[in-house]
């Protein structure tokens, strides 16, 4: 028997090794593996077995089976094999990003000592007439517990437990043993006791669906659209518990981790300890201790962002993936370019579940194949417990700017009485500006300067509190300028708005009001998003001002306006997308109000642009018209959902000779084949990012004749050499993309 390992390579090639008699019955597709490896020990994992290889040359045998590493359940190896040949990533990269600590040992965990009393210490301590006072009190501190105590619990109690333990551990009295420590992430947090909800007659039948769905016993794609407040989560929540009461598990992905920890709670406060926590934001410690009780069977819930797509559950029976459009599902950064959404559908695909794509504001291509029953549509169009939707207010800041004579205005009138009218009733307000930072500009008022980054094409971001200017992609800072570097004028101004200024602003006009401030600058340390979210919904300070990661899923029952600072900030990205986004993002921060009967709420929105039609149709709340809209322009134009895209980046130090390479692609890839058209190559928007100098092409396929972008990849496959998608190549690497969700 042979076995083909993958180990951890950036290398399209897996290593043929042949299997002991004594380890063939262990093996399987997904098993961890320890083998020889250019004169080391490697783990791998097992890809394929076969009685016979074509491989000719001196062959070594695998050394063990990784007792301490279960082997990864089937349809989750199918999945990291679909991932591998979808997105053009060596197998070795993918399991990578999958294990939660690497090849080599995904599972260490730290230890903690526990105490037991033998038989023979009851009988002691019953006849116990020593001076000794520490081990009599250890002895019946351990008489009185039912399972062995934590040494360093003992130590808090009798201050020389450990010298006294080792004592009475001599004598045979006392049973020491060393177990891993419970690192459970949900630990700090709350949870409350989930009240018996009566579900509205919308809730009640998309609830029957999914329940079909699950008793089908095979794949069933969904997606729930709801308003916001609609009662979206308490669906497949209901859904979730009866996956459960099946005997199945259920996985729940979130698009931003300030939201997971509020959702596991709930979780974990109805199922209990068979719930965990999963985001990048873990400790080692808590990663291993996490991936060792799913690896035990122990967890059937696993509540995370994009990552937890990979955890180890067995027996899945229902994938809900909650706010789908959210661009955070795509990894970007670094290889495989997945994006969870999709990675999630092929999972349950392969493991035969219910999949829920839950949205009020669904992508364009999910919209689009709901609307062709790829998948089912499963509507809520009213909010849950009779609240109204808000109140939208469209503000012109060109006119009120005119009116005011203030071209700096922040803040528009109607807004700041919203403000003071939720202040005097003791109600709370939600600030949205999509930009960190205080101002996005620190330019010369008398020649062309204009502060940029060293290593990025782009602008350097003004921090007014630590007087520094700073590049939010290269993390490059510079002290704050007091005189132009280029003309010497002191005349140094600052152009656009952050949510520092916002804050400042607020502070300013609002001195009695407590405010606070939630972006990427103020959520650094590992619990800050749960901190702040706890600390409003208790009422401690009344205005919470932030980006992005404040406009989704989150449930505020006395917050009873919403401001929309400036609306536009997406909307200058020269991306295909920027629309698309801007809508989401603003109906999606509106209905943070009002979301109780007894509290009507108001959304002030401001823009430059009150006739963009993605903004009207936000204010509007006409998602029909949006998406019918949208979806006629991507035809025409050829944009997804209608064709399908792979982006080729390429970047490297030296600017001449990567667009020397993207060239030489280019030439490669001509002729294309038909139904195929490549764009490029171009500079990227960013031209230059950290440093890096980048060039990119587009390959578009038509969807109708190539649904599943198999032509696209083998256009790839068939034309560049492998070596050049592996490393770099005289300083140039090739990034692939697939289905790229940005441009930049």
């Amino acid at each position: 028997m042979f076995a083909q390992v993958v180990l951890p390579l950036s290398r399209f090639q897996t290593f043929t090794y042949k299997v002991p008699a004594q380890l063939s019955g262990s093996l399987r597709p997904g098993s961890f593996v320890n083998v020889p490896f250019r004169n080391r020990a490697a783990t791998g994992v097992v890809a394929e077995i076969a009685p016979s290889t074509d491989y000719k040359g001196a062959l070594k045998a695998i050394s063990a089976v990784r007792d301490d590493l279960a082997p990864l359940p089937a349809e989750l190896w199918t999945t990291l094999e679909w991932i591998s040949d979808y997105y053009m990533t060596p197998l070795g990269l993918v399991l990578k990003v999958a294990l939660p600590l690497g090849f080599a040992n995904p599972a260490p965990g730290r230890k903690q000592v526990r105490a037991k009393i033998t038989a023979a210490g009851s009988t002691a301590l019953d006849g116990w007439n020593r001076r000794a006072p520490a081990p009599k009190s250890l002895l019946s501190i351990l008489a009185a517990r039912q399972t062995p105590c934590p040494v360093t619990e003992l130590v808090r109690l009798v201050p020389s437990a450990r010298t006294a333990l080792r004592h009475l551990s001599g004598l045979g009295l006392v049973e020491l043993s060393e177990e891993p420590l419970p690192t459970d992430p949900l630990g700090p947090v709350s949870t409350p006791q989930t009240a018996t909800v009566i579900l509205t007659a919308e809730q009640s039948v998309a609830l029957e669906a999914l329940r079909r769905g699950r008793k089908a016993d095979r794949f069933a794609p969904f997606l729930l659209r709801g308003v916001t407040s609609s009662g979206k989560t308490e669906v497949y929540f209901q859904a979730a518990r009866e996956t459960l009461a099946a005997g199945k598990s259920v996985l729940v992905l979130v698009p931003e981790i300030a939201l997971t920890p509020q959702v596991a709670a709930r979780f974990r406060g109805a199922f209990g300890e068979a719930v965990a926590l999963w985001h990048s934001h873990l400790s080692r410690a808590e990663k291993a201790w996490t991936w060792r009780q799913l690896q035990q069977g122990r967890i059937r819930v696993v509540v995370g962002a994009r990552s937890a797509v990979f955890a180890p559950l067995e027996n899945l029976g229902l994938i809900i993936v909650d706010e789908e459009q959210e661009a955070s599902y795509k990894q970007e950064d670094r290889a495989p370019r997945y994006h969870a959404r999709d990675v999630a559908l092929v999972r349950g695909r392969e493991a035969g579940s219910v999949v829920v794509l839950a949205s009020a504001t669904p992508a364009v291509e999910t919209y689009f194949n709901g609307l062709t029953d790829r998948y089912r549509t499963l509507q809520l169009t009213q909010r849950y417990g009779g609240a109204a939707y808000p109140k939208v207010r469209l503000i012109d800041l060109r006119l009120e700017r005119q009116r005011t004579d203030n071209y700096q205005l922040i803040l528009t009138q109607p807004l700041i009485d919203g403000i003071a009218q939720r202040l005097e009733r003791k109600e709370q307000v939600i600030l949205l500006q999509n930009r960190r930072g205080f101002a996005p500009v620190c330019a010369c008022n008398d020649c062309d300067f204009v502060a940029e980054c060293p290593n990025c094409s782009v602008p350097l971001t003004y921090h007014k509190r630590a007087n520094e200017l700073r590049c939010h992609y290269c993390g490059y800072r510079a002290p704050g300028l007091d005189s132009c570097p280029d003309c010497g004028s002191p005349y140094i101004f600052v152009l656009g708005v952050g949510t520092q200024q916002v804050e400042e602003v607020v502070q300013g006009l609002f001195p009695a009001a407590r405010t606070r401030r939630m972006d990427a600058d103020t959520t650094r340390s590992r619990h800050a998003h749960r901190q702040i979210l706890e600390q409003f919904e208790a009422g401690e300070f009344d205005i919470l001002i932030g980006t992005q990661m404040i406009a989704k899923g989150l449930d505020f029952e006395r917050v009873t306006l919403v401001g929309v600072v400036n609306a536009d900030t997406g909307l200058a990205f020269p991306d295909f997308r920027a629309g698309e986004r801007t809508f989401q993002l603003v109906y999606q921060v509106c209905g943070r109000a009002g979301r109780r009967k007894d509290r009507p709420g108001e959304a002030i929105i401001q823009t430059n642009h009150p006739e963009d039609m993605a903004i009207k149709a936000a204010a509007r709340l006409d998602a029909h018209r949006f998406y019918n809209q949208v979806l006629a322009e991507r035809r025409e134009l050829a944009y997804p959902p209608f064709t399908r895209q792979m982006r080729l980046l390429l970047q490297g130090a030296d600017r001449d000779e990567v667009w020397k390479r993207a060239q030489e692609l280019r030439r490669r890839l001509i002729p294309t084949l038909p139904g195929i058209s490549l764009l490029g190559p171009a500079s990227a928007p960013f031209e230059r990012l950290r440093g890096r100098w980048r060039f990119h092409l587009l390959l578009r396929s038509d969807r109708e004749h190539d649904p599943g972008g198999s032509r696209l990849r083998w256009l790839i496959r068939d034309r560049i050499p492998q070596q050049w998608l592996e490393g770099s190549l005289k300083g140039v690497r090739i990034l692939l993309d697939m289905d790229p969700v940005s441009l930049l």
